[in-house]
C-alpha cells in the first residue's frame, strides 16, 4: 500500500506529514505501508526548512533527509493526501482520474469509515468510499512557510488529527 501527501514546495507540510505517519506507522509496527510526499510547485532536491526539521525533532522525528520532488500524476499511490484544496484542484487538472484517490488531511477526521474490518486495504477503501464533508476554508492546512516556529507548531498539530486518523485506518494499535 502507498499513501502520497502532496504541498506547494515539498518543503514544510507534506514531508512532515509523510515523516510523522512513517514514524508513527513504525511505532504500531508497520513496516510495509510505503509513505512518500510531493509538491505541485516542488524544486528538486532541496531541503525541508530548518523550522520544518526543527519542530519535527522536537518530537524525536528525523526529517534532516528529506529532499523535495514534483508531483507526478502517474505516481502509483492508493491514497494522496493533499493539504488545501487548491492542490486538489491542481492535481485533478493534471489528471481528472486522480479525484477518486484524493483527500485533504483535514477532512479525513470527519470520514465516517468502518474500523472493524480486518483487512487494511478495505479499510482503506472504506476511507475513499466514506462520504466527504462540504468544502469549507477551515479545512485547509496553512502554509508556515517563511512565517514564525509557532506556525510550524500549528501546522503540526493540524497534521497530527489526520496522522492519527489514517494509522488507524492502516495500522491499527
Amino acid at each position: 500500500m502507498h499513501i502520497h501527501f502532496v504541498c506547494t514546495g515539498n518543503l514544510c507540510r507534506s514531508p512532515m506529514a509523510e515523516a510523522m505517519l512513517k514514524h508513527e506507522l513504525s511505532r504500531r509496527g508497520c513496516t510495509e505501508i510505503e509513505v512518500t510526499s510531493s509538491g505541485t510547485w516542488a524544486g528538486i532536491g532541496d531541503r525541508a526548512t530548518s523550522e520544518a526539521i526543527a519542530v519535527l525533532q522536537g518530537r524525536g522525528i528525523d526529517l534532516s533527509s528529506h529532499r523535495s520532488r514534483g508531483f507526478d500524476p502517474a505516481g502509483t499511490a492508493d491514497l494522496i493526501v493533499a493539504m488545501t484544496s487548491v492542490h486538489v484542484t491542481e492535481m485533478i487538472k493534471q489528471d481528472d482520474a486522480l479525484g477518486s484517490r484524493v483527500r485533504m488531511v483535514k477532512e479525513l477526521p470527519e470520514l465516517d469509515v468502518d474500523l472493524s474490518r480486518d483487512d487494511p486495504e478495505e479499510r482503506l477503501a472504506a476511507l475513499l468510499a466514506a462520504e466527504r464533508p462540504a468544502p469549507r476554508r477551515d479545512l485547509d492546512v496553512g502554509d508556515p512557510y517563511g512565517l514564525p516556529f509557532s506556525s510550524y507548531e500549528r501546522t503540526v498539530r493540524d497534521l497530527e488529527v489526520g496522522i492519527e486518523v489514517l494509522a488507524r485506518v492502516l495500522c491499527p494499535d
